[in-house]
């Protein structure tokens, strides 16, 4: 994620240096949600195995972590390509097409954030089912 983010800032510091019609101020916030997401996920309660764990996770709760799993590498590969739309608006100067691609990023970077909270109320047992 922290990769991600530095390559969403060199896309905004390119966006400030060569594009006077671009609004970086959404692209600014979507970098802040970032920020919060890498947090959650970098302090996020690490894994551990022992003899009686407090948390046990059955076969059916399994398979819907790995559901969440998979919305979460799904929400970052949609994210990876909506930056690359992104940096082609930065260097084409098309201030509608930048406008949609940090639409669609905030879009995919949400989906990754909403299944991490999901998995993290599973693995916690407050999922409202």
């Amino acid at each position: 994620m922290k990769l991600f983010r530095d390559e969403l800032e060199l896309a905004r510091e390119s966006a400030t240096q060569s594009s006077a019609k671009i609004s970086l101020s959404s692209l600014g916030n979507v970098i802040f949600e970032l920020e919060g997401m890498e947090a959650r996920v970098r302090h996020a309660e690490q894994g551990y195995s022992g003899f009686s764990p407090a948390i046990r996770i059955e076969e059916e709760e399994l398979d819907r972590l790995y559901e969440y799993d998979f919305a979460m590498l799904q929400g970052l590969a949609n994210a990876s390509g909506d930056l690359t739309a992104l940096q082609a608006a930065v260097d084409g100067n098309d201030r509608a097409a930048f406008d949609a691609a940090v639409r669609k990023l905030r879009a995919s970077l949400k989906m990754f954030d909403d299944a991490f909270k999901q998995r993290t109320a599973v693995i916690s047992g407050t999922a409202v089912s």
